[in-house]
């Protein structure tokens, strides 16, 4: 494979992971396969909710939905993330009752939208997300230059070993993700107000916003958030280089996350992701693909390095 195109199926993880992340901390251990299901809504609330959730100030109400959104354990969502000059707008249903897993299909625009040419892809791009690792299909195009195989396994302990502690980082995020990491992180920023109220795909739905500056995350151990979570934002940041995001989150009335933008400036540049959330409940089943379908992202590596 040309190295263009190997310098791209590089680079492309970290997008997907943003997408991911911005999909979705919460841990857990999965198998190679999850099928999780049930009942949620985003719509109508009830009295006694509304009569609870008035009650709250902000933090303590986003302490709330945070629980109640951990407990949904699967949504519908459409992520729209902007990185630099490249863009990615996918949509699906992913589950985090295990760790993140389920799949999203979309497409890619800008600067990664033209390296995705060049390596041999059409733009079009489905990530599947599993336990142990995270697979990416971008077409035929791209599947004839990897001997005919579809699927790029990217297996989580990879990264730290191909990418550093870039990777390690990225294989916590992708292990360790759930819709409402924003919503602790506006806990732990101490400043979080509500700005409005909206309707949002229908859904009549309370804006609150806020900024996090990692100066921040030294005391938000005394805002509703354990030391686990503290620790994890604190190492987003610090492996991200990000000084401060800015949070919005849409939260129903009956105490769901429905919508969230998070932006931030960081080592890959401003990075501005948008995720809307429908369906909590909805049953999500991932598998592996075949494996006569599917190339492993370190063998591509290491057939590199020999080559070269």
């Amino acid at each position: 494979m040309r190295k263009t195109g190997r310098t791209f199926l590089a680079a492309t993880v970290v997008v997907l992971a943003l997408t991911a992340t911005g999909c979705a901390s919460k841990g857990g251990d999965g198998s190679a396969s999850s099928s999780t299901g049930g009942t949620g809504s985003t719509g109508g609330g009830n009295s006694a909710s509304d009569a609870q959730a008035a009650a709250l100030d902000p933090a303590a109400l986003l302490k709330l939905v945070g629980e109640k959104t951990s407990a949904a354990k699967s949504a519908k969502v459409e992520v729209t993330t902007e990185m630099g000059a490249s863009k990615t707008a996918m949509k699906g249903a992913i589950s985090w009752e295990n760790g993140l897993q389920g799949e999203v299909s979309g497409n890619v625009g800008g600067a990664m939208a033209d390296s995705l040419t060049e390596a041999g892809g059409d733009g079009s791009i489905t990530a599947r997300y599993l336990s142990d690792a995270m697979y990416i299909n971008m077409g035929d195009g791209m599947a004839a230059q990897l001997g005919g195989a579809h699927w790029i396994k990217y297996g989580y302990a990879d990264l730290a070993k191909l990418m550093g502690a870039a990777g390690d980082s990225l294989k916590n995020q992708l292990q360790n993700a759930d819709p409402v990491s924003s919503v602790r992180a506006l806990i732990a920023s101490g400043k979080v107000e509500k700005t409005g109220t909206e309707n949002v795909g229908g859904v009549k739905s309370t804006k609150y916003e806020g900024d996090l500056a990692a100066a921040d995350l030294a005391q938000a151990g005394g805002k509703g958030l354990t030391s686990e979570q503290t620790e994890a934002l604190q190492k987003q940041f610090t492996d991200s280089g990000i000084t401060t995001e800015h949070i919005e989150v849409w939260i129903s009335t009956d105490n769901l996350l429905v919508k969230k933008v998070e932006s931030f400036d960081s080592k890959v540049g401003k990075v501005v992701s948008t995720a809307l959330y429908t369906d909590y409940g909805s049953s999500v089943t991932t598998s592996a693909p075949s494996a006569g379908d599917t190339v492993d992202f370190a063998e591509l590596m290491q057939a590199a390095q020999d080559a070269s």
